[in-house]
């Protein structure tokens, strides 16, 4: 009995999938229902992180830059970064959604994740029926969230450990692990780690590129190639996108002011910020705010 138990133990920790995703975190940056009035039936949405959409009511046609997806209550998104994404909701009608953003580490695998779970395309959807109901779940997990029920977090990233398992089965991704998938500490890592650090603590003012070589001891050329490599981004696109997602964030949470924002995210002025988050989002922040409010404003009633 005992060598049948462990026979059957053995097979499936040779599970490819599941040793692959041992090998990842998930860092959750946000979580939420998104409600979509119908005044607003054509809006630009831009991310710096990989957000999985749930429809829940409405109907809407997803835009990506290669194609347009129809999504409809039940229908699942997984949307990648760096993409500006444009949705159209139909007439008279209110689109909910629920929402994960969030990231993977180590950061090199995020492209390899993608793959794995959206094939080669720049969004992957789900119809209705080709997964379980997730729904429930995420209900339940906004109501964890309102009332500040211990442990959600890491039910968030369990629940995307799970649905990275049934996507993967559903596009029938089978790509072998190759180099690039790597998963152990390396130099490069550990270089950038310390970059992101340094462009984290200085977000306040300028971060000129000989700067960050030479905190980490290196070239200026080899600083690009590393932040490509890993990051594929430029140092400077990088850093331009941090200094947009933190203003984002302050002005989101806590109710600052587009002056306060730019000052404390390293923008020249006020309308330099507005200048690139319209640019970046679609939006200038005063529009962006009232579709997407704060926090508090955002818990349904």
């Amino acid at each position: 009995m005992y060598n049948n138990i462990s026979r059957y133990v053995k097979k499936v920790n040779e599970d490819s999938l599941s040793t692959y995703l041992d090998h990842l975190s998930f860092q959750v940056n946000g979580y939420g229902r998104f409600s979509q009035q119908e005044i607003s039936s054509f809006s630009q949405f831009f991310s710096d992180d990989i957000e999985l959409i749930l429809i829940v009511r409405g109907h809407s046609v997803l835009h990506t830059p290669d194609r347009k997806y129809q999504l409809v209550p039940g229908s699942l998104a997984v949307l990648r970064p760096f993409h500006i994404y444009t949705a159209i909701c139909q007439p008279g009608e209110k689109l909910y959604y629920y929402y994960i953003h969030f990231s993977i580490s180590p950061f090199h695998l995020t492209d390899s994740y993608l793959n794995r779970i959206a094939g080669e395309g720049d969004a992957l959807t789900v119809s209705p029926g080709q997964l379980p109901d997730f729904i429930p779940a995420f209900r339940s997990m906004l109501e964890d969230w309102r009332n500040d029920v211990p442990g959600l977090m890491t039910l968030i990233r369990s629940y995307l450990y799970i649905l990275s398992v049934h996507l993967a089965r559903l596009t029938a991704s089978r790509l072998p692990l190759t180099e690039s998938d790597r998963t152990e500490s390396s130099y490069d890592l550990e270089m950038t780690s310390q970059a992101l650090d340094y462009i984290a603590g200085h977000l306040n003012g300028p971060i000129l590129q000989e700067d960050l070589s030479r905190q980490l001891g290196v070239s200026v050329s080899a600083l690009y190639k590393l932040f490509r490599r890993v990051l594929h981004a430029s140092p400077s696109e990088y850093i331009a996108k941090t200094r947009l997602r933190q203003a984002e964030i302050m002005l989101r949470s806590t109710g600052c002011t587009i002056a306060e924002a730019a000052k404390a995210c390293g923008f020249c002025s006020a309308s330099h910020l507005s200048r690139q988050f319209k640019t970046a989002y679609g939006l200038p922040p005063s529009a962006y705010l009232k579709e997407n409010p704060t926090e508090k404003e955002s818990r349904p009633d």
